[in-house]
């Protein structure tokens, strides 16, 4: 704050009005909370805290204006993640507002979905569509567009190739038929051979290795970009913030988008946003049930499936372990030695740092997502993808 403002602490104050546009990130309101309430107090003054609501780009603004009185205390608290209006009297008969302790995965999950629903309406897009896969990242992608924007206005692709499980199939049914929101199925098995094909002269030479699983993500993306043309449709991409951060993805392959709604959302975190979303039906959903994301979704051990036997644990460890390191990595831009005298593995860590460096190009790439951390990879965190250095 202005320090000729503080100068002004010998005047009467009766009230400081201060006008914002203060990003939303989880826990960001205690810091609003705790920053005006110093300043109600210094200068025994009424003030009231007015901040905008919606979201332009990655940006979200989540509202929650408030007024508080001369001991620092909320007297007036507004709603959250929607426009509100009020008329109050401040005076000593002003009694302190309980206010509601919002739950974090309910506010991060209307965060994503005030950040989706202002994208496609200030940049004109009516329809969204994704592939589903039977995994949990499309589920929640999917049922927070379900709860978001009409379910004539949604459609899921599933795009199996020889890999794809029975019980994908059935899982990203099940989901589709829970939210309501009708479901094509494209197999890509066909141009997966025929690519194979035409590049055998040159790959016949070589082991197959990742190169050959690219292919099928890439015609995945081929096809639903193509799909963003012909139907004049917002394709919402369905990684997470732990895949992005290693590299646990596929240029122009499972990256094509016009919207990474789940960009900065950790994989554990993920999980927990299904969780809370079965157990809750809220007013302002689209979609009026609970327990809309299947159960065996939930428990399966994720995979990309795109060999047979493929899980995520083959390369990256325990998605409770790999959060942690991130977290220390990432959002506390921690050392590895900080880290590793945490308990963590040397190895992992190494690894996870190593994975971290080597795939910043993919993330100079990727399409535009909602901010919800303190620290997202693409408009906190800025690393060169040219660099010799270590941590």
């Amino acid at each position: 704050m202005d320090q000729r403002f503080y100068k002004k602490k010998k005047e009467k104050l009766d009230l400081i009005v201060v006008i914002n546009a203060s990003p939303f990130e989880i826990g960001k309101f205690k810091l609003r909370q705790r920053h005006a309430s110093k300043r109600a107090k210094y200068f025994k003054s009424s003030l009231v805290y007015v901040n905008l609501v919606g979201s332009q780009d990655d940006l979200i603004f989540d509202g929650g204006s408030f007024v508080m009185d001369k001991l620092g205390k909320i007297v007036i608290q507004e709603k959250f993640f929607e426009e509100s209006e009020n008329h109050f009297i401040l005076d000593s008969k002003t009694k302190k507002k309980q206010i509601k302790n919002i739950n974090k995965f309910e506010n991060l999950y209307r965060a994503l979905m005030l950040g989706l629903k202002n994208y496609m309406t200030k940049n004109g897009f009516r329809f969204a569509h994704l592939g589903l896969s039977g995994g949990i990242d499309s589920a929640l992608t999917l049922a927070i567009l379900a709860d978001t924007i009409d379910s004539e206005n949604i459609h899921s692709f599933y795009l199996p190739s020889k890999f794809s499980s029975n019980d994908s199939k059935k899982d990203a049914e099940a989901l589709s038929k829970n939210v309501g929101i009708k479901t094509s199925e494209i197999s890509i098995e066909i141009l997966r051979n025929t690519v194979i094909k035409h590049l055998n002269p040159i790959f016949k030479k070589y082991k197959e290795d990742v190169t050959e699983e690219n292919i099928q993500s890439r015609l995945r993306g081929l096809i639903l970009m193509a799909l963003s043309n012909k139907l004049d449709s917002l394709l919402v991409t369905t990684g997470n913030k732990s895949e992005l951060a290693v590299g646990y993805s596929t240029l122009y392959g499972d990256m094509c988008g016009g919207y990474s709604l789940l960009k900065d959302v950790y994989k554990t975190d993920v999980f927990e946003l299904c969780r809370w979303r079965n157990k809750n039906t809220l007013s302002y959903f689209k979609v009026k049930r609970n327990n809309i994301i299947p159960e065996e979704i939930l428990t399966k051990e994720p995979s990309a499936e795109l060999k047979y036997n493929q899980k995520d644990s083959d390369l990256l460890p325990p998605y409770e372990i790999l959060d942690k390191i991130l977290s220390y990595l990432i959002d506390e831009n921690r050392d590895v030695k900080f880290i590793i005298k945490k308990g963590f593995i040397k190895d992992d860590v190494m690894k996870i740092w190593k994975m971290i460096k080597n795939s910043e190009f993919k993330r100079y790439q990727s399409a535009i997502g909602p901010k919800v951390s303190k620290m997202s990879l693409s408009l906190d965190r800025r690393f060169p993808i040219t660099n010799k250095f270590d941590l």
